[in-house]
């Protein structure tokens, strides 16, 4: 059993959603079933601060049944969704449905993220006001917000609502897009200083992006960041935004990730078509894929140690979002993932998304989920899940 602050073996008591002991020979009350995890790793479930469910409007890439098998199946118990769906999250009425149907799915918890301006159209600010109780952020995700006024509008009622800022840093029309990147992250910086608010960075990935933040951080400006996987372990031409980057930018980003400057690892999971990847949409299918191809390229060659990894993609995002997860401790919610110690390939049969949009096809990976805890019941297990082949598994074991 590991977490970001421990590692020991022995068992994990669940009982009304909640951890109540961690320790070495726990007996198992009468009643409660044993999930048998002898050989295996457990970790908290993972926290996905940025994805995309598609939903609504773009069924034939996402929905939210879809992408919360495809979150169990990745380890998640918890995932923040961006507001570029159709009808665009710009409006109360759309956050509740999205959390909503999500609750009635059952499988994980869905943060939504709200639109900064309507439409995400960057010309005017949406009713943030009316969408404060029902987000946790506000964001327009895809597109960075040009307008210097609309934005610092923004940070300004961002701050009184208690909300976070979520921006995609990146001007547009630029051909250096590190450069793009660099001066809308310099600009926000100084804007929510000015204001008070709290910034959360999307998908950082150049080193000067990096710099200014760790300048931010020393003067105490209330920012967090996030990097993708993709970003941290993949290179070539595959279309994401922002795009794959060079080794060295690669190594850069790990080590503002293991100085805590980069705060957590978030997928930015994209489903498209077949049609609209081969016409150029940026993005990779990333939140089933995202432990296993950072358990193969960073922890097994001891780039990152499994504790670390733990902290980013868990314990960091539940203080994020202000959640009691991310800890194997007593008190901490019941959310646990359990992985294998396997090699396995990446096929088109493995994704429980709609989408395969991935440039893994065919790639041989280490650390696949083997089960998925939420709130202590079983959401996925041994290719199993919860509300669509799952019943009474024969790998749960009643005790007594």
């Amino acid at each position: 059993m590991v977490d970001a602050d421990q590692e020991l073996v022995g068992d994990i008591l669940i009982r009304g959603g909640i951890i109540r002991a961690v320790g070495e020979r726990i007996p198992a009350p009468r009643g409660v079933p044993v999930l048998p995890g002898k050989g295996k790793t457990a970790l908290p479930a993972f926290l996905d601060l940025h994805a995309h469910f598609r939903d609504p409007g773009f069924p034939e890439k996402e929905d939210l049944l879809t992408g919360a098998r495809a979150a169990v199946h990745g380890g998640f118990t918890v995932v923040s969704l961006m507001p570029n769906t159709e009808p665009v999250c710009d409006s109360p009425e759309i956050a509740r449905y999205i959390s909503a149907k999500a609750r009635e799915i059952g499988l994980v918890e869905v943060y939504p993220v709200g639109a900064i301006t309507v439409g995400l159209q960057g010309k005017e600010l949406s009713p943030l006001e009316d969408l404060a109780p029902f987000v946790w952020a506000f964001s327009d995700d895809g597109k960075g917000v040009e307008d210097h006024e609309l934005m610092w509008q923004a940070c300004r009622k961002a701050a009184t609502l208690g909300r976070v800022l979520f921006p995609h840093c990146q001007f547009s029309g630029m051909s250096d897009q590190a450069l793009a990147q660099e001066l809308m992250v310099a600009r926000d910086l100084w804007l929510a200083r000015r204001a008070g608010c709290r910034l959360h960075l999307a998908h950082l990935s150049t080193p000067g992006a990096v710099k200014l933040v760790t300048l931010a951080k020393a003067e105490r400006v209330p920012v967090t960041c996030e990097v993708t996987p993709h970003h941290l372990c993949l290179e070539g031409d595959y279309p994401v935004n922002p795009p794959l980057v060079a080794r060295e930018t690669r190594v850069a980003l790990l080590e503002a990730l293991k100085v805590g400057v980069i705060d957590a690892i978030a997928t930015d999971h994209a489903p498209h078509t077949p049609e609209d990847k081969a016409a150029g949409a940026p993005g990779i299918s990333g939140i089933e894929l995202c432990f296993p191809v950072l358990y193969t390229e960073l922890v097994r060659p001891g780039a990152l140690s499994l504790a670390e990894l733990s902290r980013y993609l868990s314990l960091a995002p539940a203080q994020i979002l202000g959640l009691r997860k991310g800890r194997l401790r007593a008190g901490y919610d019941g959310d646990l993932v359990v992985f294998c110690e396997e090699e396995f390939t990446v096929s088109e049969d493995f994704f429980c998304s709609k989408s395969r949009n991935t440039p893994l096809l065919g790639k041989r990976l280490w650390g696949e989920v083997w089960a998925t805890i939420h709130r202590g019941e079983v959401a996925y297990l041994a290719g199993a899940i919860k509300g669509r082949d799952f019943h009474d598994h024969r790998q749960v074991i009643p005790s007594g």
